[in-house]
């Protein structure tokens, strides 16, 4: 053989590839915990090759088993294969594409496919390789989840109409009985002014704040029945205590409010909140002249203070007054405060001395609360 002739058997690149390129294939099949496969991109993608876990996923004993068949026959939409083939001859991959594949048992999974193309070795063509992930699990999760996520909505929907029936009947309901007891008020007047016999104006007067209790326990049922029908949203506190204060009569007390610029995140019932704290000190502090608000804030929480110069609350009343326990013939007010911090985490407690003034105390946590406009 001349000098610098190239030896056919040790010179020629090709077989030294083809070895590396199986050898590299082997390792994956062995190694990967996916499934894998190749194909020609003709011949309905007839599978060339699949490792163990291939076969596995689709119940065949030997990957052998799967070698010759088409991918187009394993689909459960034959369509499927159009669109990998299509995608494979536009872009040279699939990445992410979701298959049906039937199994021999008669089942099928879903598959999250990966593919490229690639030259082969073997011979002039190419091959597709694929890598697949079984999702079936997941996609069941998914679809699980959509149907409850339609059932709750369902339900929702179901019960905010039942509930819209409800705050109607209950509208209609306050609005009758409360005209029946302002008819009735009319008529007891009448009686005091034709029936003078001690007794009988005695009898009139309880009966007139029987009704004046059961008007109270009316215009709770409606407020309560507010509570959380509409979204937080920021108040300004200043602003809304001095509204909350506007109708009560406060001529001989005197309100301060000292609450710089915080705004907190409440329910848009906050304002009776407010309005429930300067009436309770005005019905039960007895010599109440001065109502002070103030606030104390650090990094975690804020606090928002309702103070006053009356009699106070004496110490075993001080969580009975939130309950609706007995205490000086204590109405629904506080109750109702409570309640109406609780829907955005505040709470509520009463501090004071006894003797010496109530004190009430609005804790908001970190995130509820803001000094100044943020939002701006």
């Amino acid at each position: 053989m001349p000098a610098g002739t190239p030896s056919p058997i040790t010179d020629d690149p090709a077989p030294t590839i083809l070895r590396d390129y199986e050898m590299r294939f082997r390792i994956m099949e062995e190694r990967l915990s996916l499934g894998m496969f190749q194909i020609s991109p003709s011949d309905n993608g007839r599978i060339l090759s699949a490792n163990r876990i291939m076969a596995r996923m689709l119940g065949y004993n030997d990957p052998v088993d799967l070698a010759g068949k088409n991918l187009r026959d394993i689909l459960l939409q034959p369509s499927d294969f159009d669109t990998l083939n299509e995608s494979i001859a536009l872009d040279g991959e699939v990445t992410g594409m979701e298959i049906h594949l039937k199994r021999t048992d008669g089942s099928a999974i879903w598959v999250s496919l990966q593919a490229w193309l690639l030259e082969n070795p073997q011979s002039s063509g190419n091959v597709v390789e694929c890598f697949i992930e079984d999702v079936t699990e997941h996609r069941v999760f998914e679809q699980e989840s959509q149907y409850h996520e339609s059932e709750l909505n369902r339900f929702a929907v179901a019960l905010a109409q039942a509930n819209k029936k409800l705050n109607l009947l209950s509208n209609i309901t306050r609005h009758d009985i409360l005209n029946k007891l302002t008819g009735l008020l009319g008529y007891m007047e009448l009686m005091k002014g034709d029936l003078p016999d001690p007794r009988i104006q005695e009898y009139v007067r309880i009966q007139e704040q029987i009704i004046q209790s059961i008007t109270l326990h009316i215009h709770f049922a409606k407020d309560y029945q507010n509570i959380g029908v509409e979204s937080p949203r920021w108040f300004e506190v200043r602003q809304i205590i001095t509204n909350a204060t506007v109708a009560l009569p406060l001529q001989v007390v005197d309100v301060t409010i000292e609450t710089a610029d915080l705004s907190i995140y409440a329910d848009p019932m906050l304002e009776k909140v407010f309005y429930n704290l300067v009436e309770n000190a005005l019905r039960h502090g007895e010599h109440v002249t001065r109502i002070r608000f103030s606030t104390e804030i650090s990094e975690t929480e804020a606090r928002i203070i309702c103070e006053d110069n009356g009699c106070g609350v004496p110490e075993k009343f001080k969580e009975d007054i939130f309950i609706r326990k007995h205490f000086k013939n204590t109405g629904f007010g506080l109750f109702l405060a409570r309640d109406i911090l609780t829907i955005t985490g505040f709470s509520i407690r009463e501090t004071g001395v006894p003797g010496k003034g109530a004190r009430f105390e609005i804790t908001i946590p970190q995130g509820y609360f803001r000094i100044g406009d943020d939002s701006q």
